[in-house]
């Protein structure tokens, strides 16, 4: 829903489509500081990624990042993923 005119943008833009398109492949956005571009990007990759039934998650990395704060947000996705694919085994099981 955005002009795109950037480079960038339209390879990120396109790589959150075609990840809605794979059933074993995710997308983790990482951002420097989260404003500027990033701000854009965010907004429009998180649309994207939710219209294909898949989970947003953005890193802020900087100079400064924790990496267990790191760990600890790509932990919360994997669970959140693997509690998406128990939904969708019980779903299947109930439909069979």
């Amino acid at each position: 829903s955005v002009l795109n005119q950037w480079t960038y943008h339209a390879r990120l833009y396109a790589a959150a489509k075609y990840c809605t398109t794979q059933p074993d492949m995710d997308l983790v956005q990482l951002v420097s500081f989260g404003c500027g571009v990033d701000a854009i990007t965010t907004d429009e990759t998180r649309e994207i990624l939710h219209e294909g039934g898949k989970l947003y998650t953005q890193l802020k990395i900087d100079e400064i990042t924790n990496l267990g704060a790191v760990r600890i947000r790509l932990r919360s996705l994997f669970a959140a993923l693997e509690e998406q694919e128990e939904k969708r085994r019980a779903a299947a099981q109930k439909e069979g």
